[in-house]
């Protein structure tokens, strides 16, 4: 009897294992319960994140997309005015973006100052092969359109080649013959009174920029033989400041008429700072030749303030045939590249710009926790020719800007008012 009472008891006791299994089933289930829901927490944040991402990322390319836009339909020198713009991008704001365009500089190409001269001064040349041009203009514009003028300018420039080493012998005597080698066309247009006007020469190289020639580019870099609207030397602001401009000088020009030629052909030299052509496209004619044929040489610094919209172009003229004959091709392609720099200047505070070879666009995106940047550096596009000018306009009769009713002159189309 007392056996099977003992049996009973073990038999009765095992009743409390099943809540004890039941716990620990309910422990386990909810240990996975809370790990998935972790993980699925977990990747619901990650999926949030690489959206806002994604987002951010579109947003900063539409600043992008709408900088490449502008920097097409507007004038030339569009930027920002170094603050950035706003994208939006939904009625919210949830999702937003913001471009910022930097495009104006004072040296073509432009150099940033920031860093410091460089160690090799021809860092600051830009390249023109033979018979290569390219134009630049002499202004840029504000956000409402109004032109923002260079009051001044200079083009410094050299070539890389040694006159004992490549010139034929003809050529080489004592190095004189060099400057009166014409091998650099230029010419600068603008509008006035509806009409576009031009001065224009050809200029040459400083045979000074050869002295103490040692290697090929080094020694011009250092002396380039310049032109432009003030002295290269004495112009405030002028950078860096151990570059030295190579003298050069002129004593006049006229024109030489032979029964041979359809046309007269213009002799003599002018100084630095002024042109023998000066052109009236309008009226087809040269404005100043006098009766006796003499030309009265034209000072840049006259012709800037008095025209609108100024372009310059420089156009590579070199003549290859002064060159060594048993010099290959490649040779002769190397030595007749002209090396190039425009320094603009003005006393006005935004003026005296010109737009940057090379468009820095920066543009940010911003969605949730998420900001995405994007940078861009495009090259300036072709700009429109000389003869476009005869074409088309860019003024408008009149508009109305801070209250203020600009016309004639004072306005002209941008891009914003062709859409």
């Amino acid at each position: 009897m007392t056996r099977f009472m003992n049996q009973v008891s073990l038999v009765t006791n095992k009743k409390g294992t099943a809540l004890l299994v039941a716990l620990l089933v309910m422990g386990v289930l909810m240990s996975i319960s809370l790990a998935l829901s972790t993980l699925i927490i977990r990747e619901i944040g990650t999926t949030k994140d690489l959206l806002d991402t994604g987002k951010a990322f579109y947003a900063a390319e539409s600043g992008v997309e709408i900088s490449l836009y502008n920097l097409e339909k507007q004038l030339p020198g569009w930027d920002t005015g170094k603050k950035y713009k706003p994208v939006k991008l939904d009625e919210d704001f949830e999702v937003v973006g913001e471009y910022l365009v930097n495009n104006k500089c004072s040296t073509y190409p432009c150099y940033d100052e920031s860093y410091g001269p460089p160690a090799d001064l021809r860092a600051y040349y830009g390249t023109l092969d033979q018979n290569e041009s390219i134009t630049i203009p002499l202004f840029t514009v504000d956000d409402n359109g109004l032109e923002k003028s260079v009051d001044d300018f200079t083009v410094e420039f050299y070539m890389g080649f040694n006159p004992e080493q490549h010139l034929k012998e003809e050529m080489r005597i004592g190095t004189d013959s060099i400057a009166s080698w014409d091998v650099l066309r230029w010419k600068v247009f603008g509008l006035r009174e509806g009409k576009t006007y031009s001065i224009s020469d050809f200029t040459a190289i400083s045979s000074l920029g050869f002295v103490g020639f040692d290697e090929i580019t080094t020694s011009g870099s250092a002396k380039p033989s310049w032109f432009g609207s003030v002295d290269c030397d004495t112009k405030d602001g002028h950078f860096p400041d151990t570059i030295e401009c190579a003298a050069m000088g002129g004593g006049g020009a006229y024109k030489d008429y032979d029964p041979e030629m359809e046309s007269a052909l213009v002799l003599g030299t002018c100084t630095n700072t002024q042109a023998r052509e000066h052109y009236d496209y309008a009226m087809a004619e040269n404005k100043k030749i006098s009766s006796e044929n003499i030309i009265e040489c034209y000072e840049i610094g006259d012709f800037l303030p008095n025209h609108r919209l100024n372009y310059l172009t420089l156009t590579n003229m070199v003549n290859r045939a002064v060159f060594r004959e048993d010099l290959n091709i490649e040779e002769k392609e190397a030595i007749s590249k002209i090396y190039y720099r425009v320094e603009l200047f003005s006393d006005e505070e935004g003026k005296g710009q010109t737009e940057r070879n090379e468009a820095e666009i920066i543009a940010n995106g911003y969605s949730g926790d998420s900001k995405q940047s994007v940078s861009v550096k495009i090259r300036k596009g072709q700009l429109m020719p000389v003869f476009n000018f005869s074409l088309y306009s860019t003024y408008k009769e009149s508009h109305v800007v801070d209250g203020e009713t600009l016309t004639g002159d004072e306005y002209f189309y941008t891009g914003k008012d062709l859409e």
